[in-house]
């Protein structure tokens, strides 16, 4: 049987979209893990895209964050956060998973959407991240070995003043403790993506990037600061090392996302250490260095420094309009933490590139 030529197109552009839909449902899920300190764990309240809604910034992508007056729930990006102050939560990918309130955001947010629009596999979001943490002691990677004796000693001590029962043993275990903790949660986050969101039951997964934005703790650590955080450094390439091996992903692109509260003005010795951590031959086209600095809210920080956050309710109401929480929080702005994770986002998907 004989078909007129369009005829013949048009089997054809039919059967190659069954092949791609095929394709699709069987392509592995994209799974990326998000960690650090507070920094990733994220103060952002989402009104602030609101207010800023016209920035150049955030003009282009603000109407697909909306779903009428409330927030978009995306359909292909998935999220859990087993770490979350107050219980794990997971789900797909909206508002709520910062950590002041059900309405609040951190990186996450403006990272899934990021690559939600440029990826057609289904995508995984596993984000693990506790404030406070140091890549010094909480985080310290297992291939950079314990502190020397000395230094171990004068720990204790200090412990023992508070706790006259604490043992050399507690003091050792601190170090890597909570970078343990990440690879034992992420690995339960994996085996239970099945469990956690029934629709990807039984399909394949590949980490495909991994986000770390963390150093307030390690960037006012006296000791470090003292060699112009050349151990940071150090320690940052051990632990994108360590972490690729313990996670079976020895290729994953990974992101280093800048230290940068403060903004512009407090880029110093810290960020060119975080910079150059990326700069090993073996890291070239696979570790890179984000600069986060340019979207730090500094209309926020005028009214945090003039005090609108406790002065009348007018003050009040426009510093609550951009702000919502100290300095080293990045002053708790929305349009921060959204911008940081649009620019993680990017990044990732430029090395993900061929």
């Amino acid at each position: 049987m004989m078909f007129p030529p369009t005829r013949l197109l048009l089997v054809f552009l039919a059967s190659v979209l069954v092949s791609q839909s095929s394709m699709a449902s069987d392509s592995k899920i994209k799974v990326f893990v998000l960690t650090g300190q507070s920094n990733m764990e994220g103060k952002g309240n989402p009104i602030h895209l609101d207010t800023y809604k016209n920035d150049p910034l955030i003009k282009d992508t603000y109407d697909s964050l909306k779903n009428g007056d409330g927030w978009a729930v995306r359909d292909d990006v998935w999220i859990t956060y087993p770490t979350k102050a107050g219980g794990a939560k997971h789900g797909p990918l909206t508002v709520g998973y910062g950590t002041k309130g059900e309405d609040s955001i951190g990186p996450e947010f403006g990272f899934g959407h990021t690559v939600g629009q440029a990826l057609e596999e289904p995508i995984v979001l596993i984000k693990v991240a506790w404030g406070g943490k140091s890549l010094a002691v909480d985080f310290h990677p297992p291939s950079a070995g314990l502190p020397a004796q000395e230094k171990l000693q004068q720990t204790l001590e200090r412990l023992q003043k508070k706790n006259p029962n604490a043992t050399m043993d507690e003091v050792k275990e601190t170090y890597g403790h909570f970078y343990r903790l990440l690879v034992d949660e992420t690995k339960s986050s994996l085996v239970g993506i099945g469990d956690l969101f029934p629709e990807l039951k039984d399909r394949d997964y590949e980490i495909a990037g991994i986000v770390w934005h963390q150093g307030f703790n390690d960037v006012i650590n006296g000791e470090l600061k003292a060699n112009n955080y050349a151990d940071y450094k150090k320690w940052l390439q051990l632990f994108i090392k360590d972490l690729r091996k313990d996670l079976n992903a020895p290729d994953a692109p990974f992101v280093i996302g800048e230290l940068s509260t403060g903004g512009i003005p407090n880029r110093g010795t810290f960020q060119i250490a975080q910079a150059a951590a990326a700069d090993l031959p073996e890291f070239q086209g696979n570790v890179v260095f984000v600069p986060t600095a340019e979207y730090y809210d500094t209309k926020a920080q005028e009214l945090f420094e003039k005090g609108y956050w406790k002065g009348t309710d007018e003050q009040k109401a426009e510093w609550e309009a951009v702000g919502n929480d100290r300095p080293y929080h990045y002053l708790g702005s929305g349009k921060t933490y959204y911008l940081k994770g649009q620019a993680f986002g990017r990044a990732i998907l430029k090395l993900m590139s061929p």
